[in-house]
């Protein structure tokens, strides 16, 4: 499975946490109002992608 950066539109995301609850490594977060996503811990699953009920998330393939 290539490698994935998750990219959030931050004119859709209203900071619902759905994405934070299903990613198996905690590789989003929701802190102060501020989305953040943790590359390193990614395991690129598209998991959050699937769960944003406003499709503010995109996966873009990453080179390794």
């Amino acid at each position: 499975m290539p490698k994935v950066e998750i990219i959030v539109d931050k004119e859709k995301c209203y900071l619902c946490g759905s994405c934070v609850a299903v990613c198996p490594k905690e590789a989003i977060i929701i802190e102060n109002d501020e989305w953040n996503f943790f590359f390193d811990k990614c395991i690129s699953c598209k998991f959050c992608v699937l769960a944003c009920p406003v499709g503010a998330l995109n996966a873009e393939e990453v080179e390794q």
